[in-house]
């Protein structure tokens, strides 16, 4: 049994506690043999799984598919790029590496404090880019309990983590994850907004779905604004 495919997103938003609330992951997938155990590991000292406490290695059981995930975060005091290298092995002699790239929160429009996205995930084979939000919690007039989701072309926000309608409710902290699939290879805006909020914020965020071997092809867009610096709506 060995390896067949490892996959990861790219550009999660690096996680820091004296920025926001927001923890951001990166996903890998791992493909090969029924059952087969994954030694994995991550070499920076920043760099966690599963929770910004987490440890720095694992192992993962496949299904009985042969398919398993896992999640990377990066905790930093420091809003900047960063990487980190990701090991896989199975128990052939040779492993996977991996580099898994993080990248800066960024300001959002209005209650929209922080987000950023985790990019590049598979086309069709039920991989999800994600996006997270960091949403202000201010009472006034009332506190916001959801983000609504909506992506153009093949893109479709995740079942089973939102309603039927796209609508993701946050976390205590007033941070939420949007998982986007997609059945193409393509390049998918989404739309973001705030229901209960009296000013409108909408937030738009691309996400990239590439062909199986490709992941890294693709780096997370900024939302698109209009000419006088402002989010443009639909």
């Amino acid at each position: 049994m060995a390896i067949t495919s490892l996959i990861a997103t790219g550009g999660a938003p690096v996680s820091g506690p004296e920025t926001s609330r927001l923890v951001g992951f990166n996903t890998v997938w791992i493909s090969g043999g029924s059952r087969e155990v994954i030694s994995l590991a991550v070499e920076a000292d920043e760099a966690h799984f599963d929770s910004t406490t987490g440890a720095k290695s694992k192992n993962l059981t496949l299904d009985e598919d042969g398919q398993g995930h896992v999640r990377v975060c990066f905790v930093t005091s420091v809003n900047s790029p960063a990487t980190t290298v990701l090991t896989a092995a199975d128990d052939s002699p040779n492993a996977w590496k991996k580099v898994l790239s993080f990248a800066p929160l960024q300001a959002g429009p209005g209650k929209f404090l922080w987000y950023g996205a985790a990019v590049g995930a598979s086309a069709g084979g039920g991989q999800y880019d994600s996006i997270f939000v960091d949403i202000d919690q201010n009472p006034d007039p009332v506190p916001m309990s959801m983000v609504a989701a909506r992506a153009a072309g093949f893109g479709q926000v995740l079942d089973g983590d939102s309603s039927n309608d796209g609508k993701v409710l946050l976390l205590e902290d007033g941070c939420a994850e949007v998982r986007i699939v997609d059945g193409f290879p393509e390049a998918v805006m989404v739309r973001l907004s705030l229901p209960e909020s009296p000013d409108g914020e909408i937030l738009f965020v691309t996400c990239s779905f590439i062909a199986d071997g490709l992941a890294d092809a693709f780096a997370p867009l900024p939302p698109m604004q209009d000419a006088a610096g402002g989010v443009v709506r639909w």
